[in-house]
């Protein structure tokens, strides 16, 4: 977690009904003392700051600048057994977020391109194709292929011959999934952006759960409980004609998985508050200096260990998932297995995690306000500050921007690798564990570079820069498997880095007193442009039929964010950062003298 993430917990909360009025005196001493050269805030952090941002983060950002305690609550204190509950579930989700997002949509690609295959050729009894069919098209026509004069197809086949007069390329790769007619390929990706856009609505219109009321562990218990059964069901899409079905649940589970980290990240505030070393200095009258300080260590204390679990359960996981590809010969059923075990796997490390966490039930709606009003009013008010810090909306932008190309990228790299290299499950995981090893090794490179006078700003570009270059040697010159271990490894050094220094560039220059505000913008704009590589994707391979063009389209995003972010400028945002501050520093003061 970064450091704004520790510091956006300094707003008022409460301790315990002794600690309640020292606590609340916080909220307007802002957080710690932050740097304005716009730099990375410490190894430690920067790990922690680039654990998996997905769009669910957008509202649980919000709760941390939010006082979530019911005020008719005695706080009970955070334990060590409840704090492992937590880590734990993200030893849980990580098996969905970076296991089964990575195959599911092989799984998918492949049932939806032999459906697209019947559908072009016709359902020979034989079920036999050319050789040729994934290059040109060609449909066998072999003994059983014609009957009566007639064959089994939904195009003309060309007199005396064996060739489709359909252009393969467009037409004999086109299914229909929820009744819009997409090349095979191209299903994923639009799972990938219906659950985008469901997922917005979802957060903005009850992330306000999460915040307020006693609902908070339900919903976590419903939303982690319906992802799982999802990913259970799978195991039953197994023909060619389920492609639709697997679709349909990789978006309700990303959806569901993606609504239980909400509630996951907003016990984050409520445990580090409750926590003995921080309710100790509070109850005891220590300076609010000292509070602080004490709040910012036991959350990266909390979250790096969070992180460090999380991690543990991904390797764990994806090493399961290796070796049931090895053994399994059936590929398509070792998939749907992986799917459904996922889904086993949150059940039970979720239900250790629900089982030691408490209720901790939040206050109840302000006076008037609804779920969704109180989420739309705080989008606004972040929206409507953008003339005062210029500079921090340039970065917002540019990051809009690249982060897609970064997410969409990572994704695409599966089904490129299974498509154009031809590779297995159980191959195209190995390139998966390996950049989730190199990422930690990226953040430890990356900030010792910066300790040699690597500005961060400059490191961020050069990351960009490297990981931009990958589609353009996708099209022009990757033919082998082991190129592909090569880019992931690559991947793996810039993305860590990428993720960890983006965060601490944005998080250096946040106004004090704002950070959960802002990075609660910061998050939704990442998803809520993760939509577009994904269509671009599905449309360039819709019309022409390429799948190496449609990777390559992702170059518009690194060179267009790239280009933006060049003209940010770290001094010209903290100055602005600081004037901000002063200004509702003053204004605060004036509201207070006339209030007398």
């Amino acid at each position: 977690m970064s450091e704004t993430d520790t510091q956006s917990l300094t707003g008022a909360r409460r301790l315990s009904v002794n600690a309640t009025s020292r606590l609340s005196n916080l909220s307007s001493s802002g957080g710690t003392p932050k740097s304005n050269d716009g730099g990375a805030k410490g190894i430690g952090q920067a790990l922690a700051g680039s654990r998996k941002m997905s769009a669910v983060d957008a509202t649980a950002r919000l709760s941390m600048a939010r006082n979530n305690v019911h005020p008719t609550e005695q706080v009970e204190e955070t334990t060590d057994q409840e704090l492992k509950g937590w880590y734990m579930y993200d030893f849980a989700n990580g098996a969905f977020f970076y296991s089964v997002l990575n195959f599911l949509p092989i799984l998918i690609k492949n049932q939806a391109m032999y459906k697209a295959q019947e559908d072009f050729c016709g359902e020979c009894p034989n079920n036999e194709w050319a050789v040729n069919f994934d290059l040109t098209g060609d449909c066998a026509l072999k003994a059983g292929c014609i009957h009566g004069g007639s064959s089994y197809t939904n195009e003309t086949c060309v007199e005396g011959g064996g060739e489709w007069s359909a252009d393969f390329r467009l037409d004999a790769q086109k299914v229909n999934f929820l009744g819009i007619n997409t090349g095979f390929a191209s299903v994923s990706f639009l799972c990938t952006v219906i659950s985008v856009v469901l997922q917005l609505f979802v957060f903005v219109g009850f992330g306000g759960l999460a915040d307020y009321g006693d609902l908070r562990k339900k919903m976590f218990i419903g939303a982690n409980t319906v992802g799982s059964i999802c990913c259970i069901l799978v195991m039953f899409g197994e023909s060619t004609d389920m492609f639709w079905f697997n679709g349909l649940m990789m978006i309700i589970a990303n959806v569901s998985y993606g609504f239980s980290v909400v509630f996951y990240n907003a016990y984050l505030p409520l445990l580090t508050m409750a926590h003995p070393d921080v309710a100790k200095l509070a109850d005891s009258g220590n300076d609010e200096e000292e509070i602080i300080t004490a709040i910012n260590d036991v959350t990266s204390r909390i979250s790096t260990r969070g992180f460090a679990t999380g991690f543990t359960g991904q390797l764990i996981f994806l090493i399961i998932n290796f070796a049931i590809f090895t053994f399994v010969p059936d590929g398509g059923f070792a998939a749907r297995f992986n799917v459904a075990l996922c889904g086993v796997w949150t059940l039970v490390f979720g239900g250790y995690c629900f089982w030691n966490l408490k209720t901790r039930p939040g206050p109840p709606l302000p006076a008037g306000e609804t779920y969704i009003s109180v989420s739309t009013k705080q989008v606004k008010k972040t929206l409507a500050s953008w003339r005062e810090l210029p500079q921090l909306f340039l970065f917002l932008g540019s990051y809009f921007i690249f982060s897609d190309g970064c997410s969409t990228m990572a994704g695409a790299a599966a089904v490129f690798a299974s498509i154009e290299l031809k590779m297995a499950s159980s191959d195209i995981l190995l390139g998966i564990l390996l950049v989730s090893i190199m990422a930690i090794f990226s953040c430890i490179i990356w900030f010792k570079i910066e300790k040699m006078g690597m500005p961060p700003k400059w490191i961020l570009i050069t990351n960009l820069i490297i990981l931009g270059c990958m589609p353009i040697y996708g099209m022009l010159a990757m033919t082998c498997q082991w190129e592909f271990y090569v880019m992931c490894a690559v991947f793996g050094l810039m993305t860590g880095s990428q993720q960890a220094y983006t965060r601490s560039l944005f998080s250096a220059n946040v106004p004090m007193g704002h950070e959960a505000e802002y990075f609660s913008f910061y998050e939704v704009t990442d998803k809520g442009s993760a939509w577009a590589g994904p269509m671009i994707i599905s449309i360039v391979f819709d019309s022409t039929g390429d799948y190496r063009a449609s990777f390559t389209s992702l170059l518009a995003f690194f060179v267009v964010g790239i280009s933006i972010l060049c003209f940010f400028d770290p001094k010209k945002a903290a100055e602005q950062c600081k004037a901000f501050e002063e200004k509702e520093r003053s204004n605060k003061n004036k509201a207070a003298d006339n209030a007398l």
